[in-house]
């Protein structure tokens, strides 16, 4: 896994505030960059557009957002990454458009969304775990608790890593229509 630095980009879905408030109980005791990151299903990560390339790769971008409308989310099952740290997250279940999504930003823009070592995975991360029965007990925790969450994927978000660690969101870019330029900006 890579650590992040400042300057870092990254585009994805950020988890609406219902949703994130309930992920964020988990993520609060289980996720140590709970602070730092809002609950996001990434889309694409650093490498990804500098803050200096944006103004130049955005137009672009949106236009190819303009061919995936809108889609629902729902995040009801528990996944997990074997590794260093073990990694527990909730699976999206959206009739595969993040995976649609990713490989149209690989095609069109390779230099900026290269292809994946490896297949991508669509998740939202809830916790960091070093062992093996640590990750399985916060499963266990979880699963007692866990209610399906939906919402509806509406748009991309355009995130940044500052010098303080914290990724802020820079700017949304709509799914399935033009942009304006009062839509622009956060």
């Amino acid at each position: 896994m890579k650590v992040p630095v400042p300057g870092d980009s990254g585009l994805g879905i950020l988890a609406p505030a219902a949703v994130s408030a309930e992920v964020s109980k988990w993520r609060r005791a289980y996720d140590p960059h709970c602070e730092t990151v809002a609950p996001h299903l990434t889309v694409a990560y650093s490498p990804f557009v500098s803050e200096e390339e944006w103004p130049l790769v955005r137009p672009a971008l949106v236009g190819c957002l303009r061919d995936f409308p809108p889609f629902r989310i729902t995040l009801r099952e528990l996944g997990a990454f074997a590794g260093h740290p073990h990694v527990l997250w909730l699976r999206p279940e959206d009739d595969g458009n993040l995976t649609r999504l990713r490989a149209a930003l690989e095609g069109r823009f390779p230099h900026y969304v290269p292809a994946l070592p490896f297949d991508y995975v669509p998740h939202l991360t809830v916790g960091f775990f070093a062992s093996q029965g640590a990750l399985s007990a916060a499963r266990t925790a979880i699963l007692s608790e866990l209610e399906p969450l939906h919402f509806q994927a509406e748009e991309l978000v355009y995130m940044v890593i500052d010098d303080d660690g914290v990724w802020r969101a820079r700017d949304r870019l709509p799914l399935g229509e033009a942009v304006t330029d009062s839509q622009r900006s956060i």
